[in-house]
């Protein structure tokens, strides 16, 4: 087969032509515009074109071809006005048009040009349908009278078109009819697996993916990389650890897991689920590492409270000259806040400046978190302020910090202020309100957080969630309104969890409402007989009510069951080391030393007590003087 003439070659025949008189020779002439066409030398291609005495199909296919798919504007209108001079059509000529303007985002205009071929004696082929099934997008009648049309085409023994309507069904929501396509199609290979692989983990059906994939395996499909990309992809959405165990098995034996995508999406999967040993494991023995890898096994042993290997393995990734992204300072950065371990957040703070990343949206939030979190309200606000553009994260880490500080006041202001911004990309969410009600709960604005509630339900129309209803009965509780906070508790379309007794629980306690507080306690421990809280909280109210006997046979209940009373925990960090103290433990060395140096100080404040009562006389008798 004679190779393509370069653009140079076709001018030179093209010349040669002319001269000799030959060109109307088709054969020859098709060549060159063949030429003109692959350079982009359309003008050139036309020209020749209109100058052929007798030109064929296939001259007029070339030239259509070239118009179609350039990127030129204006070229593809050309196209069209071409296809509609032309004297004759093929199948080819109508699918180079259709399948321009579907490249070109003009789908209406490709349904109109298909319905246009339909009515010539031209019948619609495989690859027509295969270019017009996505042009219907979330027009669901047009997608009826095109798959109608196919199946009395007869051509789903092509799987591309099967594919194709797949894809559409699932864009237009419609699951169900996506897999009775793919049932009655007649091929099924690869690529239609996994497209409906993919289409039923994005439509939110991530739960049949796994029982796809073992049909697929079972059918003897063969799966490759995209395959388990998907399915890694559908288990990771519903935290299902151990299948994607099995998942990790089947990919090595196929000899896919030297594939890099594949063993992030693993890690990933693994940091959620809580296998962080797992996750360690692989990461250890994969031979590539990119930033993907480092970032997903520092999120995840963040995520499961492993703060300390995070932190090794993100020292790590800095000695090996990886470059931290965002999403690895942001998953660092929140580290520090969940531990409140200012001294390394500070670290990563210089570093992140270092890096020239400080004002990227994701990690000011983190930063603006953080710094809530370790009581640094100056900084956080420093931090809001200087950020170039606030989405909705940073607002509501900015607000929550304040609500959680005791700055309800400023907390509310600042929720003001964002909402006569009016932002679409800066619109309250649930989380919003959680710290706008948090704040009215301590600002003791019972009125206020009504308000603000109501706003949520009928203006931003969110659902009130667990955590909603449970600020909310916060609210009533420490206002005292405990008749109001019983009502809501038994209307809330949810099942009572212990934090909404506890807290309704501790308002009794807060305003000595002992019935109430028996009602509630018993619903408690119903469901929960091990709440050592709610024992010894009402067992502390028997006892300020001086019901000594009720007491004292809760406590006695409570010690016979085995129900023991939380220790509390004390942390400090001393030398970069965080030191844990809790009641009732008994010392080691340490603390012995540290016991030692407290009666050394009670010691020197007895003795200073007793300097400044004798020396106070002496004062007042000079002052006489």
């Amino acid at each position: 087969m004679r190779p393509p003439l370069s653009l140079l070659q076709a001018r030179k025949l093209h010349a040669t032509l002319l001269k000799s008189g030959y060109h109307g020779d088709a054969y020859r002439c098709n060549l060159v515009l063949r030429a003109y066409a692959r350079g982009g030398a359309l003008a050139d291609a036309r020209g020749l074109l209109d100058l052929m005495p007798s030109p064929t199909l296939v001259s007029y296919n070339t030239v259509l071809s070239g118009y179609a798919s350039s990127s030129t504007p204006g070229l593809l209108d050309a196209a069209l006005c071409l296809l509609d001079a032309m004297p004759e059509r093929d199948s080819w000529s109508w699918n180079t048009a259709i399948s321009g303007l579907a490249r070109a985002g003009r789908t209406r205009d490709a349904l109109r040009r298909f319905l246009q071929m339909t009515h010539t004696a031209l019948v619609p082929d495989a690859f027509t349908y295969s270019i017009v099934s996505p042009c219907c997008g979330v027009d669901l009648g047009s997608a009826r009278q095109v798959h109608a049309r196919a199946v009395k085409a007869g051509v789903f023994a092509d799987a591309c078109v099967g594919t194709g309507f797949i894809k559409l069904y699932a864009e237009l929501g419609l699951m169900e009819d996506a897999g009775k396509v793919f049932d009655c199609m007649p091929l099924r290979d690869l690529m239609s697996w996994n497209v409906l692989l993919d289409c039923g983990v994005r439509s939110g059906e991530a739960g049949s993916c796994m029982k796809e994939f073992l049909s697929m395996t079972g059918c003897g499909v063969q799966p490759d990389e995209f395959t388990f990309a998907t399915v890694l992809n559908g288990l990771a959405e519903l935290s299902a650890g151990l299948e994607a165990m099995q998942v990790h098995s089947i990919i090595l034996k196929s000899g896919y897991l030297k594939d890099l995508f594949l063993c992030n999406s693993l890690l990933d999967l693994y940091g959620r689920c809580g296998y962080i040993d797992l996750a360690k494991k692989l990461f250890d023995a994969m031979l590539e590492k990119d930033v993907v890898s480092w970032t997903a096994v520092i999120s995840g042993l963040a995520a499961c409270g492993y703060q300390a290997d995070a932190f090794d393995i993100f020292r790590q990734m800095l000695k090996a000259a990886m470059l931290p992204n965002s999403f690895t300072f942001g998953s660092i950065v929140s580290s520090c806040a969940d531990v409140n371990d200012l001294g390394s957040g500070r670290q990563c703070h210089a570093l992140v400046v270092k890096h020239g990343l400080e004002l990227v949206p994701i990690i000011a939030s983190c930063f603006v978190d953080m710094y809530s979190k370790c009581a640094k309200m100056d900084d956080a606000i420093r931090m809001f302020e200087i950020m170039p553009q606030r989405d909705i994260i940073s607002w509501n880490a900015m607000i929550c910090g304040l609500a959680q500080n005791g700055q309800s006041a400023r907390s509310l202001e600042l929720y003001d202020e964002m909402t006569q911004l009016h932002y679409e990309s800066v619109t309250p969410n649930s989380v919003t309100f959680v710290g706008v009600l948090s704040a009215c709960s301590h600002a003791g604005a019972v009125q206020k957080g009504c308000s603000y509630f109501t706003q949520m339900v009928n203006d931003f129309h969110i659902e009130p969630i667990s955590e909603h209803y449970t600020c909310l009965i916060d609210l009533f509780a420490r206002a005292g309104w405990l008749d109001e906070a019983e009502e809501i508790i038994s209307n809330v379309p949810f099942k009572h969890d212990a934090v909404i007794l506890g807290i309704l629980l501790n308002g009794c306690r807060k305003y000595g409402n002992l019935d109430m507080a028996k009602r509630f306690a018993k619903r408690l421990l119903v469901n929960n007989p091990d709440n050592a809280s709610a024992i010894f909280l009402l067992s502390n109210m028997y006892i300020a009510n001086e019901e000594w006997s009720d007491a004292s046979k809760l406590r006695d209940a409570a010690i016979s069951s085995g129900t023991h009373k939380v220790m509390g925990n004390s942390w400090i960090d001393v030398g970069g080391q965080v030191q844990c103290f809790r009641a009732g433990s008994s010392p080691d060395a340490q603390f012995e030393q540290i016991y030692d140096v407290l009666q050394q100080l009670q010691l020197m404040m007895v003795d200073t007590d007793k300097l400044v009562t004798q020396i106070n006389p002496l004062c007042t008798y000079i002052n006489c003087e």
